[in-house]
């Protein structure tokens, strides 16, 4: 059942091919032509008829009319009688009849007539369009012959002169009726004859045309369908072949030549696809394809990157399943801009896998899809986790000599007072006597004296510790002015012998921050800027540090110093991995990169501006801490 519907289908698309339809045309213009043209001919036929026989008619009554007012006058009456007896030798003459005033018959082409009135001999007289005929020919004196109205006769009524007397005295009437049925079937036989040979020849022409179609331009019809099915089919080396200067030759060329861009534009395809396919396969990045949250496709890499042989293994898993518990937004959400993302992915044995991704929308296998491409930073974090304790390091250890000299003045200043006190009440011991009030109250004041020393080098040592370990990262309010005051403890020495250390602090909420990196940020800026400016003349010169608060979101705190400033081709440089404008062996190039991934990685952002000759000024934006969140980020 289901094959003999295309078979029908296939059966009304060939009778509807070109081959087919074409002489089918011709066929049925030549019946409509056949059909109109005998309808026309017909119709002219008749109407050549009509005249014809109306004029014969109009010529034989008008010389009747005069011979037979002739024999009247002369009272030839049986002269009359034969005259229109004669007329009945003609077998398209229906009736001949001649009226007396009276309407009697006095001759007719019918002998049995003849008497009779009108009314018996030939009734139709007697019908109102007649009897108004005849009485209009006799007021006019004049014949009237006309077709009938169903055109099957002719009829004429002319008037006669009956007698010699005055005209008008006694008329007759002629009435000759003529009969038009035979005449017009032998013209409808001549006119169908006629249309028949020339739809005979129609019929015969669309034959050889359609033989032309079939032979002649069919087979190249159905070769050109052919070469399309094939390059339908995906046969792209298919061509019709076609040769020739008229419409198919043309249509065949142009065929062909959409066939050879197809062809080629499908092996570019093919190579493109494969060289994508290797590139995505080799590619050391980390390729997943996802709808719905759904996993479709993982390149090698990030089978690797997940602990999973196969790319099977993975496929139609959701996409929770690939991430640590609260990591599972950053795959759905295309990036801004290109901008990276650090999302923490689930290792197939449990274990933590940090990597940086971009997502965004593609079409795959004809419907919208999300791509994520990730790269594993988990051994860059690590390793940039020991470049900021290196450069916590370096900072510390460029601070040494400084804090060698700030601990030397109160362990001199602890030790002397602690050695005057150990005297004194080494004499009064030897002495055996008590010490005096006046004694009591320096050694009293020796050992308080020696107390503050102690303090301030517990002071100094607590804000070193503080910046050489390393804490954990957990994120939360932090009061930036005691992280500033602690910096500015720390870099006093470098700052002193060049500028003064100027603090303006405004009314700031506490900061979304971590303790340490926050210090190691503001005691790099603090050094660098103390570093900017020359020695010799420290009153002239100045490192300010400032805090305001710019809106709801962020605290700024800048850090202004007099020095030599930045020329502005360094400024775009200033914060990449070792670059650096110190000499050789005084800075490593790494400080100012990881002060701008500390910013970034707290959520806030560092800005710079330089004038050569007059200073540098660097501004860090922090957000306000919402005390009601606290957040543990991973290094």
């Amino acid at each position: 059942m289901t094959a003999s519907v295309p078979a029908r289908r296939a059966g009304w698309h060939r009778l509807l091919s070109m081959r087919v339809l074409v002489p089918l045309m011709l066929l049925a213009y030549a019946c409509f032509f056949g059909l109109y043209t005998l309808g026309r001919d017909m119709a002219h036929r008749e109407q050549q008829v009509e005249e014809h026989v109306r004029e014969e008619v109009t010529q034989r009554m008008t010389h009747l009319q005069g011979t037979l007012e002739y024999l009247m006058r002369t009272g030839q009456r049986e002269a009359v009688r034969e005259e229109l007896a004669d007329l009945g030798s003609n077998p398209h003459l229906t009736v001949g009849l001649l009226l007396d005033d009276q309407r009697n018959v006095l001759a007719s082409t019918r002998l049995a007539l003849l008497g009779h009135p009108v009314w018996e001999a030939w009734p139709e007289l007697i019908r109102p369009g007649a009897l108004a005929r005849m009485k209009s020919v006799k007021v006019r004196m004049s014949g009237d012959v006309r077709v009938s109205e169903d055109g099957s006769r002719v009829e004429g009524y002319y008037p006669i002169q009956l007698s010699t007397q005055p005209l008008g005295s006694q008329v007759g009437l002629l009435y000759l009726q003529h009969d038009l049925s035979q005449l017009k079937a032998a013209q409808h036989y001549r006119a169908e004859r006629s249309a028949l040979r020339s739809s005979l020849l129609l019929v015969l022409i669309a034959g050889l045309l359609g033989l032309f179609f079939h032979f002649a331009l069919g087979r190249r019809v159905r070769r050109l369908e052919a070469a399309a099915r094939r390059l339908a089919g995906g046969e792209l080396s298919a061509r019709a072949g076609l040769r020739g200067v008229d419409e198919l030759g043309t249509l065949g060329r142009a065929f062909d030549e959409m066939a050879e861009r197809l062809s080629q534009e499908r092996e570019a395809l093919r190579r493109s696809e494969a060289s994508f396919r290797t590139l995505i396969e080799r590619t050391p990045d980390a390729v997943f394809v996802h709808r719905e949250r759904m996993l479709l496709f993982a390149n090698p890499a990030a089978c690797t990157l997940l602990g999973y042989a196969r790319e099977e293994e993975l496929r139609g898993r959701p996409v929770e399943e690939l991430l640590m518990p609260g990591e599972q937004d950053p795959l759905a959400e295309s990036s801004l801009l290109g901008s990276a993302r650090e999302v923490r992915f689930r290792h197939r044995e449990g274990q933590q896998v940090l990597g940086e991704v971009v997502t965004f929308s593609i079409p795959f296998d004809g419907q919208p899809a999300v791509v994520s491409i990730a790269r594993d930073v988990t051994e860059r974090k690590q390793v940039q986790e020991k470049l900021r304790t290196t450069d916590r390091m370096v900072s510390l250890g460029t601070l040494a000599a400084g804090v060698a000299h700030e601990l030397n003045n109160p362990i001199s200043y602890v030790l002397s007072n602690l050695r005057f006190a150990v005297d004194e009440l080494g004499e009064a011991g030897d002495a055996g006597k008590p010490l005096s009030d006046e004694q009591s109250q320096e050694v009293q004041q020796a050992l308080r004296e020696a107390l503050e020393g102690g303090e301030r080098m517990r002071h100094i040592v607590h804000d070193l510790r503080s910046f050489s370990r390393r804490e954990d990262e957990h994120f939360g309010p932090v009061d930036i002015h005691a992280v500033l005051d602690s910096c500015a403890s720390l870099a006093r020495t470098t700052i002193r012998h060049r500028a003064q250390l100027v603090k303006e602090y405004g009314e700031v909420p506490r900061v979304l921050a971590n303790e340490s990196r926050l210090g190691q940020l503001f005691l790099n800026l603090l050094v660098n800027a103390g570093q900017a400016i020359p020695e010799g003349d420290a009153k002239a010169n100045s490192v300010r540090v400032t805090t305001e608060r710019v809106d709801e979101v962020w605290v700024v705190v800048s850090v202004r110093d007099t020095g030599v400033g930045i020329p502005p081709e360094n400024l775009q440089r200033l914060f990449k991995p070792f670059f650096t404008t110190k000499p050789v062996g005084v800075g490593t190039g790494l400080g100012l990169s990881i002060c701008h991934g500390i910013v970034t990685a707290m959520g806030g952002r560092i800005e710079v501006s330089s004038e050569v000759g007059k200073g540098t000024t660097f501004r860090v934006f922090m957000p306000v801490a919402d005390k009601a969140i606290g957040q543990t980020k991973p290094a």
